[in-house]
């Protein structure tokens, strides 16, 4: 039982969410000139966490059916009988309840509210939407745009350059991430009834959007080089690495197999990690 628990709150993927927090956190500290302290960052994992965690629950609860028709997620604990709707149902709610009341107590109220909005935007916009619209793909990459301002309040009010800049980044990478994810699982995906955008303008309109949307990234690593707040050593990775996702997609866009798919989806998830921690990293000051 307490396996199916963890398989229900999707515990692999909140490493790399809380990497985004953490990161922004640690930013709102250095623009702000707090001292860092190991309880606050703590409590705030711990919520963001139970909150996110909550989340994946919710999702699995409103996609049980089409989970049962998928190959990749009939195994998961509702359509598998390991857990009941109604358990999955109550415990995501509270859960979520709980990380949400933590954070308004423990951090402040802008914090809480911006992980609502994350947890929100995902299960009760994007999530229906999958089945409905190709606009899914768009409105699914607010939640992980959103991320860095739960670490940015976490610290400090208002609105900062780079955590914009972070945002749009999080934002431009998810498109790509999920369209390749649709093509590698693209039958069960229309056996679930998706409506995402290669399974209704075809997969070459993907194709050419995961193109574009790798390519925008180009001119936006220059943000931090040019705003003075990483250096010349950020500049060279954050230009390799955003070549090699080029050349990633590209190879994905012509040979279009299951094998440049999974090269392309395992180097993007990479992708965001060094680009923000080589910012970090070469923190300049001019």
């Amino acid at each position: 039982m307490i396996k199916a628990y963890i398989q229900l709150f999707r515990l692999k993927p909140i490493p790399m969410i809380m990497l985004m927090v953490v990161f922004a956190h640690m930013f709102a500290l250095n623009e702000t000139g707090l001292p860092f302290q190991w309880i606050p960052l703590i409590i705030l994992v711990l919520t963001t966490g139970l909150a996110n965690g909550a989340t994946f629950a919710l999702n699995q609860y409103y996609e049980r059916e089409a989970d049962a028709r998928m190959e990749r997620t009939k195994s998961r604990p509702i359509p598998a009988g390991q857990i009941s709707p109604h358990a999955a149902l109550f415990s995501g709610l509270g859960v979520f309840a709980l990380g949400l009341l933590l954070q308004y107590v423990l951090i402040n109220e802008a914090t809480a509210i911006a992980t609502f909005l994350c947890g929100g935007l995902y299960v009760w916009t994007y999530t229906p939407l999958k089945s409905r619209s190709t606009m899914s793909t768009l409105i699914g990459s607010l939640p992980g745009a959103l991320l860095p301002f739960i670490g940015w309040y976490s610290v400090t009010q208002g609105v900062d350059l780079m955590i914009l800049w972070m945002s749009l980044m999080i934002f431009l990478w998810q498109i790509p991430h999920t369209f390749v994810i649709c093509y590698r699982y693209k039958d069960q995906y229309l056996a679930a009834g998706g409506k995402q955008l290669p399974f209704v303008a075809g997969e070459n309109a993907s194709f050419r959007q995961s193109i574009w949307y790798t390519l925008i990234n180009a001119p936006l690593i220059f943000v931090p080089f040019v705003f003075r707040v990483s250096g010349s050593i950020y500049l060279i990775i954050a230009t390799l690495v955003t070549m090699g996702a080029v050349v990633m997609v590209s190879r994905h866009y012509s040979q279009r197999g299951e094998r440049t798919a999974r090269q392309f989806f395992r180097y993007m998830l990479l992708y965001l990690p060094v680009l923000f921690v080589s910012m970090a990293v070469n923190r300049v000051d001019f």
